[in-house]
């Protein structure tokens, strides 16, 4: 089947405005980097079979920032260093795409390129000069954290295998003293947490300062070091009685990162790392009264989407959420279409990929999305942490008026059954309080039956107004 021409343009528009807002790296040292003077040259670049950028040769560190929507920034903010062997940078599946997943989520990343202590003829040392990088990173994050809409006290580090270590002895060792070259110096270089992902751990390694909340994430495969050197620093920080989460994954080996291509098990790593931030209060949620200007506003003229296979499909949704910037729904976490479309192409009786989205309040929305000839219909459940009545905003694809029902528990009836216009393509709903930890299930329809549904996001947040319940 055909791209819909509507369809087509919106998505090369995406596609340009994404290349367009690649962030522009930050120099840690304007004037230059302390230690070894090198000539100046510009960083090697170049690809691996699968189109990776492996990046060398850097003698100006830098940090590139993906900084979330003001509105949906949750104050947190995590400095990541790729891996390589301290020879090279995979700086995509180690670095960009993780920022993009973060800071679509509210948290600040900055992708760090650090000075390479193990690459041939290389005049660094890992101890001085790339640990002196992280830290310095740090410390420029802090100076601009009002800027950057960041909590100098929630400032992390992230590292992957080679850059694991570099993290872990952000996290380990008392910061360098640089000299004071300028008023960032005067920031602290202490991490406020720190993400050890298949790390490599310095094997001359003990804490000369109290490790700060950690969270280790490795493969079963791995080899021994650090598969078996992950499990042990667990123990080590949990007996000194720090603060400590592990995850070994099952069938996994070295260097997974965030590709399309890992196992849904394996892609589904961020959620548990954002989880764990969230627990540990790194999170701060913007309030329930803010619904975002850019969900409300949503996006111009949106066309419905008619994708044409089952991987298109789901291309297509995640298109549709990149496009309408849900601010608080924090984006595509999980995939699994329900079943195929009719072999024709033609009659999409039902659009369904189903998937969850993190809400601004800790909780969760499951999404189906429904297409329709006669009777779509979108369905949107979630469980409530609280006993309060909730707010739910939704962009959706449709016109005129919505009918909307509200089912609790799941009874076969629903405790409210009601019609609302959409405006500007929104539709708001009050729901009642719900049992805790009981689910509630929304059901939007249109309130023609020619009318096709689909949904761009929602926001939920607990609904602090005083309204009577159950109408918008």
């Amino acid at each position: 089947m055909k791209c819909i021409a509507i369809l087509c343009a919106a998505l090369t528009v995406f596609a340009a405005a994404t290349a367009m807002a690649q962030p522009s790296p930050v120099p840690l040292w304007p004037n230059g980097a302390p230690g070894p003077a090198v000539a100046a040259a510009p960083e090697i670049v170049h690809l691996s079979p699968q189109g990776d950028h492996i990046i060398s040769g850097i003698h100006q560190p830098s940090i590139t920032p993906y900084l979330p929507a003001p509105g949906a920034a949750t104050g947190a903010a995590v400095i990541i260093a790729p891996g390589g062997g301290h020879k090279e940078l995979w700086i995509d599946h180690e670095g960009y795409r993780v920022a993009e997943w973060l800071s679509a989520r509210g948290v600040a990343a900055f992708v760090l390129k650090y000075r390479l202590s193990q690459e041939p003829g290389s005049p660094y040392s890992l101890e001085k000069d790339s640990l002196g990088d992280i830290q310095r990173a740090i410390r420029l994050v802090r100076s601009r954290s009002a800027a950057w809409h960041i909590d100098p006290e929630r400032i992390g580090v992230m590292g992957f295998s080679a850059g694991g270590e570099l993290a872990a002895l952000a996290g380990w060792r008392d910061p360098v003293v640089t000299g004071g070259i300028d008023p960032v110096d005067g920031q602290s270089a202490k991490p406020s947490f720190e993400a050890l992902i298949y790390p490599a751990l310095p094997s001359h390694g003990a804490f000369s300062t109290s490790p700060p909340p950690t969270f280790l994430l490795a493969g079963d495969q791995d080899r021994p070091q650090i598969s078996e050197g992950v499990a042990e620093l667990y123990l080590q920080i949990h007996r000194a009685r720090g603060s400590v989460e592990m995850h070994i994954l099952a069938g996994v080996g070295h260097g997974f990162g965030m590709r399309d291509t890992n196992p849904a098990a394996v892609r589904a790593w961020p959620t548990l790392l954002y989880n764990w931030l969230d627990a540990k209060g790194f999170l701060t949620h913007p309030t329930s009264a803010d619904i975002s200007p850019t969900l409300r506003a949503g996006v111009a003229d949106a066309a419905f989407v008619e994708p044409y296979t089952p991987e298109g499909r789901a291309a297509a949704a995640q298109a549709i959420l990149h496009l309408a910037q849900p601010p608080h729904v924090g984006g595509l976490i999980s995939l699994t279409p329900d079943r195929p479309y009719a072999e024709d192409g033609a009659s999409l009786e039902v659009w369904k990929p189903s998937f969850v989205l993190g809400t601004k309040t800790g909780g969760e929305i499951g999404v189906n999305f429904w297409g329709q000839s006669n009777g779509g219909h979108v369905n949107l459940a979630f469980t409530p942490r609280t006993q309060a009545a909730h707010l739910l905003d939704c962009r959706l694809l449709s016109a005129g008026t919505i009918t909307y029902k509200i089912y609790f528990d799941g009874a076969a009836k629903p405790a409210v059954e009601a019609q609302a216009p959409l405006v500007g393509h929104h539709l708001i709903v009050a729901v009642p309080a719900g049992a805790v930890g009981r689910p509630v299930l929304v059901e939007l329809w249109p309130a023609s039956p020619s009318d096709v549904v689909g949904i761009f996001g929602c926001d939920l947040g607990e609904w602090l107004a005083d309204m009577p319940q159950g109408k918008p």
